[in-house]
């Protein structure tokens, strides 16, 4: 009965690994992301609707290679 137990609990520790170890890449990413932003609020501004922009076009499944 005992392996019946620690099979799901190992289970769930590694699910909460992985989770916790994605969660602090998307935050470094980030983190890393806003550095490079400049500091002036309305530069800011239109660097991150230019970066949005960017990203939109890459990845539009309309868009034909």
């Amino acid at each position: 009965m005992g392996a019946a137990l620690i099979v799901p609990v190992v289970a769930i520790l590694m699910l909460l690994v992985i989770w916790f170890t994605v969660g602090a890449r998307t935050v470094r990413r980030q983190a890393k992301l806003d550095e490079t932003l400049p500091d002036e609020p309305y530069a800011r501004r239109d660097e991150e609707a230019r970066r949005l922009r960017e990203h939109h076009e890459e990845t539009d499944p309309l868009r034909r290679p």
